[in-house]
């Protein structure tokens, strides 16, 4: 028998965790069976990934569900079952398990879907078509005969996670150097959040540790350039997680990275001493703030310490190697426009590397969507289920928030405007909240609120602070656009109107051989034209005072900067900023 398991991935560079699970937990039945992954993209057109499906010629196909490809998958599996309507098409994953038998009566199409944790639900699944028996007795499923649906008895968790194997075999890894590979330790969470399905399993489950550092090896070893852990709080079992981060530093001088989501008021001085230890960019952490309003906090049952989250992000901004991401989520039960600006104001003042705005979704089976009528909670009836509104904040304040949302990802999360975001806000008379707010409002105003081309996003920027900081600030803002132009890989085509006089500065620099000499020695084996592809030369109307790559100080003068690209790759992604005297 011939099985496929697929998914469709929100992008290309991502992976699917589960259905590597569910190919190496039936490592057993290879023998007798074909195991074939496939992953696809949200973004391929649906007949496409339908046409390559069936040319598999698959005798089961197993689809992984979420909220961002439930349904293309849906529309693929009717596609297929009209033109081999022989196949048995199971769904599994989140978006099918809480509502399995009302996806099944609505969905003729799906033979078989597979309710909560998978391995051993599909392993007995596959067992029962070999031997054609019926699927009456396998716990976790819910299924179809004729057109009757019947829903099994659930199926306990597994207990010893050791027994699942590594879900990635090598040719697997081999094809994964440029994607996100995803990577459990765990599972399950200690908080009980609301709006999180984690909440509905109680406990957490660990893979031994022995376990996880082979694993981990394997997966360093491969040549993969990131890996993503998806425990739900990394840094919830504190001497296990000094003993892994302890272990990972073993291979700092890997080209690749880490990247956990941890619960900052967890964190100790040991391990923030553990974290601060990497080179820079080795360790990526996420953590999800949500909101700073005790009651809002509360009434989601999400424990924080919000002072404590200050104090641990303090220490690792102070470090200066760990690259940070902190979430908020608007549209929380009981905050307003009021209380979640300043939930924004609060986080943005931490100077997290991202600031990911999200927006509350009412995932199935998650404990805010079945009391989203108590709190008036009003959303999409389709995936991702977004709110639309609540008791405390209207439609049109959500609108507000989605535009401050696309603001905050073109300029701040972009990374492409640090210098001149911090001197913009530094300098402006209200809190971040309000900048983002009004510049928000004169994007729309001026027709760009949508995703801008590089040019255009410097121009409304520069347009923008202009007429809102005061007129000494305008040669301040055109050096720091530029500079953040020239910091952020476009050294090649600085628009003319941020070229001013230093178009020669590279051609007069490499003519000096005492230049080079000075500032770059390491080079000195390089003929010109070799140096001159990994370097620019500009001069500024003002001088700037650097720490590591930080503005730390302006003042007026014309000065030359040398930027040296030579060293940008991998998880150094700026480069060294020489003053030139």
């Amino acid at each position: 028998m011939k099985i496929l398991l697929t998914s469709l991935n929100a992008k290309y560079i991502h992976t699917s965790l589960s259905i590597y699970y569910l190919k190496s937990f039936c490592a057993p039945l290879s023998h007798t069976h074909d195991f074939t992954v496939r992953e696809y993209s949200i973004n391929e057109p649906v007949l496409d990934i339908a046409g390559e499906i069936y040319r598999e010629k698959a005798d089961l196909i197993g689809f992984s569900c979420y909220i961002w490809n439930i349904r293309p998958t849906l529309e693929i599996c009717q596609v297929l079952k009209k033109v081999c309507p022989q196949v048995f098409i199971v769904l599994g994953g989140p978006e099918v398990s809480f509502d399995a038998e009302e996806m099944m009566a609505n969905h003729s199409f799906v033979d078989c879907i597979v309710v909560g944790e998978g391995e051993e639900t599909f392993f007995e699944l596959v067992q029962c078509r070999e031997q054609e028996l019926s699927l009456a007795h396998t716990a976790g499923l819910v299924w179809r005969k004729d057109q009757a649906v019947f829903p099994n008895p659930a199926r306990s968790l597994i207990k010893e996670l050791d027994r699942i194997p590594f879900p990635y075999a090598a040719d697997d890894l081999a094809q994964f150097a440029h994607k996100i590979v995803y990577y459990e330790s765990s599972r399950g969470c200690p908080f009980r959040c609301q709006y999180c399905l984690s909440s509905t399993i109680p406990g957490v489950r660990y893979f031994s540790l022995d376990r996880v550092k082979k694993d981990l090896e394997k997966l360093i070893r491969s040549g993969i350039r990131q890996v993503k852990f998806v425990d739900r709080t990394f840094n919830c079992h504190k001497s296990r997680t000094k003993d892994l981060l302890t272990f990972l530093l073993a291979y700092q001088d890997r080209d690749l990275n880490f990247h956990f989501e941890i619960a900052a008021d967890l964190l100790d001085e040991e391990i923030i001493a553990l974290l601060g230890q990497a080179p820079p960019g080795y360790f990526q952490v996420e953590i999800g703030v949500q909101s700073t309003n005790r009651q809002v906090l509360k009434t989601i049952q999400r424990e924080m310490d919000f002072a404590q989250v200050q104090a641990s992000v303090h220490q690792l901004k102070k470090a200066g190697n760990v690259h940070l991401h902190l979430d908020l989520i608007a549209g929380l039960p009981g905050e307003n426009l009021f209380s979640f600006e300043k939930s924004f104001n609060d986080v943005y003042t931490l100077g997290p590397h991202q600031l990911q705005l999200g927006f509350l979704k009412l995932l199935k089976g998650s404990g805010l969507r079945k009391q989203a009528e108590e709190f008036g909670l009003i959303y999409r009836d389709h995936p991702p289920y977004e709110v639309l509104k609540t008791e405390a904040l209207s439609f049109e304040e959500m609108l507000q928030l989605r535009n401050i949302e696309e603001v905050l990802e073109q300029y701040y999360n972009s990374g492409k405007y640090g210098h001149t975001l911090t001197y913009a806000i530094n300098n402006f008379s209200a809190e971040p909240f309000a900048f983002y707010r009004y510049f928000a409002e004169y994007l729309a105003q001026n027709g760009q609120e949508k995703k801008l081309g590089a040019e255009m996003r410097a121009k409304m920027l520069f347009s923008f602070l202009i007429g809102i900081l005061p007129r000494r600030a305008e040669p301040v803002i055109l050096d720091l656009i530029k500079l953040d132009w020239l910091v952020s890989e476009m050294r090649n085509r600085l628009p003319a109107w941020l070229l001013g006089k230093s178009g020669a500065g590279s051609t007069d620099f490499l003519r000096d051989r005492q230049m080079r000499e000075r500032y770059l020695p390491q080079h000195l084996g390089s003929t010109m034209k070799e140096i001159n592809k990994f370097i620019a030369v500009h001069r500024f109307q003002h001088r700037f005072s650097f720490q590591k790559d930080r503005i730390i100080g302006i003042e007026e003068g014309e000065s030359t900067l040398l930027f040296d690209y030579s060293g940008m790759k991998g998880r150094i992604q700026y480069p060294s900023i020489i003053p030139i005297n």
